[in-house]
């Protein structure tokens, strides 16, 4: 049976049990959490929910998030294993009473940001993208051994720090060359309650040879000013290891549950029990910013687990100084997306940088000026026998009088190709499908598109042999200014 398993929205799987034959399975049996059941294959036993001794069912209150195989010699599939998670909701229970009248807390997450020195900055102003995307791998090479650390030996690779002059703590795992951190600052909360207070949760990536940064994290508005910043900053390290490993292919709200889970191991039930609350607005937590920064440094190449052919990362970067610009729509060309999920997001304004977020002591060779922020979109093709991988997105700007229509193909035989385009107007009437399929297709690293406020610009390093099988599409909407003293 090669019907795949759909669930309706209230939907979870509880339980399955795998039937084999000859070393091979030859059927599936699903439950869920309604008492129904889902057959593949040749199945046989009680139907009735938890009353067949041979298969394995959830504890109470979690559910199965993914199914895994292990294949025998012949490659044929004679194992299945599931994961399976506490379901966010049942979280809530555990959170601490709270007055009438007490803000709601709120998680929320800035996407990816990378920060700029004056050289860096003016080298972006030029469009010398060459030279950007050098400092990048360069920087990713610098990296790479500390992912590696914390993939392989999770919170034994980071180090506890506490700064001499306020006693400050955060962690970091760093060499030589590059330095990773989980640092949480706090502020007072905007509610005018002593009860409250704001926690700005900063995940950094910095390359001391190249002088450059990725950072992203998030901003928890409204929790109990009792919380220890350290111990988010703690559970934050645990999460970390699992985000390298495997969070490309997290969806939200399962990341909001890894997230309230190692906040309890970290020592902070009460702060685990806030997280449903705190993600309820989106539905989860989103991770895009903080996978942007590890894929962009290289981390990729770590997912060894998930064999498709081809990766298809497109970052949009806003240099625009007086607006934002959202992601509005995409379309699809034998494309996966890792998570399964695509969400509307919108990538705030090009600005001076903002120390906050810089750990005590973190002293960079050279000032870092401005921050860009960019939207990470990662792609693997679908279909993987000889095809590869495209994709269109459309984008707008915040009042919706432009946007910009972007498109990269990965081909099997021959050499990739982009596209770019400005729209002037309303960009939600774009017909993307057809700017995709008819519109001019470049085989080209760079190209421009014009427009009368902005200098639109696109780049990617290679169009074919990557080593890796990884392809990027460089997007700026707008460049900074050139640096002046």
């Amino acid at each position: 049976d090669s019907t795949g398993l759909k669930l309706n929205k209230d939907q979870y799987v509880v339980g399955f049990r795998a039937y084999s034959n000859n070393n091979i399975i030859e059927g599936v049996r699903v439950w869920t959490n309604d008492g129904n059941h889902k057959d593949f294959g040749k199945v046989q036993g009680p139907t009735e929910y938890g009353k067949d001794p041979e298969a394995f069912f959830v504890p109470e209150h979690h559910e199965v998030v993914n199914f895994f195989g292990h294949m025998n010699d012949d490659e044929h599939i004679h194992g299945l294993g599931a994961s399976y998670t506490r379901r966010l909701a049942s979280l809530a229970a555990r959170a601490p009473a709270s007055g009438s009248n007490a803000p709601a807390p709120k998680l929320n997450a800035f996407l990816s940001q990378t920060y700029l020195d004056a050289s860096t900055q003016q080298q972006w102003a030029n469009n010398n993208m060459g030279a950007i995307v050098s400092k990048r791998d360069q920087a990713g090479k610098d990296l790479a051994p500390l992912y590696e650390n914390i993939n392989k030996n999770g919170d034994k690779a980071w180090t506890r720090v506490r700064d001499p002059k306020n006693g400050q703590e955060y962690y970091t795992c760093y060499n030589n060359n590059a330095i990773v951190w989980s640092y949480v600052t706090e502020k007072p909360s905007t509610m005018n309650s002593d009860d409250v207070k704001t926690s700005i949760i900063s995940i950094g990536s910095f390359s001391k040879t190249q002088n450059f940064m990725g950072l992203s994290g998030y901003i928890w508005d409204n929790i109990p000013a009792t919380s220890v910043a350290a111990v988010i900053g703690l559970a934050v390290t645990f999460l970390i290891q699992p985000l390298i490993a495997q969070g490309i292919a997290w969806g939200i709200a399962f990341a909001a549950t890894q997230f309230a889970t190692y906040l309890a191991a970290a020592g902070a039930p009460s702060l685990a029990a806030l997280v449903p609350a705190s993600v309820a607005t989106g539905g989860g937590l989103i991770i895009a910013g903080v996978i942007g920064i590890f894929v962009a440094f290289g981390v990729l190449a770590l997912f060894g687990w998930l064999w498709k052919k081809f990766w298809l990362i497109i970052n949009v970067y806003n240099f625009d100084g007086n607006n934002e610009w959202r992601s509005i729509d995409r379309y699809n060309d034998n494309g996966n997306i890792p998570n399964g999920e695509w969400l509307p997001k919108t990538i705030p304004t090009f600005k001076p940088a903002n120390s906050i977020v810089f750990p005590p002591g973190f002293d960079p060779q050279e000032p870092l000026e401005s921050v860009v922020t960019y939207l990470s979109m990662t792609w693997e093709n679908d279909s993987t026998f000889m095809q590869g991988v495209g994709q269109g997105v459309l984008m707008g700007r915040q009042d919706n009088r432009a946007g910009v229509a972007l498109k990269y193909v990965i081909h099997y035989w021959t050499d990739n190709e982009i596209g770019l385009k400005y729209i002037d107007g309303n960009p939600t009437s774009f017909n993307l499908k057809d700017f995709y399929n008819n519109g001019t297709w470049l085989k080209a690293y760079s190209t421009q598109a014009s427009s009368p406020d902005l200098m639109i610009t696109g780049h990617t390093p290679k169009l074919g042999g990557s080593s890796d099988n990884d392809y990027y599409y460089d997007v700026c909407i707008g460049l900074p200014p050139r640096v002046t003293r």
